[in-house]
């Protein structure tokens, strides 16, 4: 199925365009799109995240095939950063690794397949109405301590048994949101309320308008203040 997408993102309030730690990737061509969320407590988080969209649209990997799809890239990480970090903290929190979420999403004919760690949520929007919440489901289930890939391979540990996988069929003018964590939780809370959040959203054409959505939600309270990025692919009708 053809399809189309677009790319929003925000920097948390109050932060420079530079200090933005999500990353996202796209090819449209091949119909592989992820997006991730570099956890801000970390070391060079946002080039870990931005290592594993980029790589992932490149060569998007099964769950069982996810162990050996990262170990290289943590090779990578590591040479790039080597004897970046200069005050003593700094160079403790480069050995500790960087974290970010991951999550993919793949499209073949009339299917998606979608690989998830951690809290980076897709949702399918079908004729109006969400179909599919992947992988958390509800608002509540989202918490400060999410289990996220880490670019030291001794910090993986448990991440391997919190792998998701979710695969679906895909239909006519289907659109398909992958967003980081902060827009997701608002996104579920709308729905459960009754709410059509994907409508908001769409009405977002442009960054300026994302921008200013992403503001208001902010300045209301619904949306927590932290880097948001959302990509919606759409399906030709």
């Amino acid at each position: 199925m053809e399809t189309s997408a677009t790319a929003w993102w925000a920097p948390k309030s109050g932060h420079a365009a530079n200090e933005y730690e999500d990353a996202y990737a796209l090819e449209p061509g091949a119909h592989r799109f992820a997006v991730a969320d570099g956890a801000s407590e970390t070391s060079f988080a946002r080039e870990w995240a931005e290592l594993l969209v980029t790589s992932f649209v490149h060569e998007p990997p099964t769950a069982a095939e996810l162990h050996d799809w990262v170990s290289p890239l943590q090779s990578t990480w590591a040479q790039g950063h080597q004897g970046k970090a200069t005050a003593w903290y700094s160079e403790a929190k480069a050995r500790d690794g960087a974290f970010a979420s991951l999550l993919g999403l793949t499209i073949d004919g009339e299917r998606w397949r979608a690989l998830a760690v951690g809290d980076s949520c897709l949702f399918v929007v079908r004729a109006g109405r969400m179909v599919r919440a992947f992988p958390l489901e509800r608002a509540e289930q989202f918490s400060n301590r999410p289990v996220l890939i880490s670019s030291v391979a001794r910090a993986n540990g448990r991440m391997w048994s919190e792998v998701a996988a979710l695969e679906g069929e895909l239909q006519a003018s289907d659109r398909l949101l992958l967003m980081t964590d902060a827009l997701a939780q608002w996104f579920l809370a709308e729905a459960e309320m009754g709410r059509r959040p994907w409508g908001a959203l769409a009405k977002a054409t442009s960054p300026e308008q994302f921008a200013g959505l992403i503001d208001c939600l902010r300045a209301g309270g619904a949306l927590r203040n932290d880097d948001v990025t959302l990509l919606s692919v759409e399906v030709a009708a």
